[in-house]
C-alpha cells in the first residue's frame, strides 16, 4: 500500500477514535481554544453524543477502507480477471505486436500465399490514439524483416505509427517463421471482410511451394506469434460485421463491443 494512504488512514483512525472516546476533549483541543471562555462555550450532552456517533461511524468507515485496501491486492493475484491486463484481456498470450506499416489493402485474396485467419478485431480511432493501451504494445519485428523480405508495406512517417491511420485492427497468430505480406479487404454496407497472408521472409518467388507450406496455420501458441495488423478503411467500422474471407465471423473485443468506431 502507498505509504501516503498509509500515513493518512493512520491520522483518520486517531482522529475518529479521539472523536468516539472523548468528544468532549477533543473540542476543547481544537476548537475551544478560539473561544473567550471556552468552559462557557463548551457544547452540550447532546451536541457531543452527535459528535460521538458521528466519529463512530468515521471510524467504521476508515476502518473498512482500510481492510479493502489491504486486501485488494490479494483479490486481484486470486481473480485473473482483475490482475490481467486489458490487451491479455482482449487477445490473450503471447502478449501481441503491432504490424506498424502503412500499406493499402488488395481488394482481392492474392495467391501464392498463406492465408491466416484473423481471429479478432478491435476498432481504433487513430485521430484521438484510441484506445491508448495499442500505442503502448511492441511493434513486430522478424530476423527475415530487417531489409525488407517480403514485409508488408512501408514504415509510417516520422513521429507517427501505423495505429494513427488505422480504423481498425485485426488479430492473427503467425507462424514464427513467417511475416505479413499483404492483406485484403473488401467493404459493403454491412460486412467488412478480411484476410491476412504470410510468407517466408526473403522468398523472392512467393509462389515457391516449399515456401508456402512451411508457413502453419494452426495457431500453435508454441510456434507462432500474435500480430495486430492496423488497417485504414473507407468509412471506419460503424455497424458493419467483419468476417473472413470464408464467411466466418470475426470476434469483437474491447470498448468497441460497446459503441461503434467512426472515422
Amino acid at each position: 500500500m502507498n505509504p501516503i494512504v498509509i500515513a493518512v488512514l493512520v491520522a483518520l483512525l486517531i482522529l475518529t477514535l479521539w472523536g468516539f472516546i472523548s468528544p468532549r476533549g477533543q473540542w476543547r483541543v481544537l476548537t475551544g481554544w478560539s473561544r473567550r471562555d471556552p468552559y462557557v462555550s463548551e457544547p452540550g450532552a447532546v451536541v457531543l453524543g452527535i459528535h460521538r456517533l458521528v466519529a463512530a461511524v468515521a471510524l467504521v468507515g476508515v476502518v473498512a477502507v482500510g481492510i479493502s485496501l489491504y486486501t485488494a491486492p490479494q483479490r486481484s493475484l486470486a481473480n485473473p480477471e482483475i490482475r490481467a491486463p486489458v490487451k491479455e484481456l482482449a487477445w490473450g498470450l503471447p502478449e501481441p505486436a503491432v504490424v506498424n506499416r502503412v500499406f493499402a489493402p488488395l481488394d482481392a485474396q492474392p495467391g501464392g500465399l498463406v492465408v491466416q485467419p484473423v481471429l479478432a478485431y478491435e476498432a481504433v480511432d487513430g485521430s484521438k490514439r484510441d484506445p491508448s493501451y495499442l500505442f503502448d504494445l511492441k511493434s513486430f519485428a522478424h530476423s527475415g524483416t530487417a531489409n525488407g523480405g517480403g514485409y508488408i508495406g512501408t514504415d509510417p512517417s516520422a513521429g507517427l505509427s501505423a495505429l494513427d491511420m488505422a480504423d481498425i485492427v485485426v488479430q492473427v497468430r503467425g507462424d514464427k517463421r513467417c511475416i505479413p505480406y499483404q492483406v485484403a479487404v473488401i467493404e459493403t454496407e454491412s460486412t467488412i471482410t478480411v484476410g491476412v497472408y504470410y510468407g517466408q521472409p526473403d522468398t523472392k518467388d512467393h509462389a515457391n511451394i516449399a515456401h508456402i507450406t512451411e508457413c502453419a496455420t494452426d495457431g500453435a501458441e508454441a510456434d507462432s506469434t500474435s500480430v495486430l495488423v492496423p488497417i485504414n478503411l473507407s468509412d471506419g467500422v460503424l455497424n458493419r460485421a467483419v468476417v473472413n474471407f470464408d464467411g466466418s465471423p470475426i470476434t469483437q473485443v474491447g470498448a468497441a463491443a460497446k459503441k461503434p468506431a467512426t472515422k
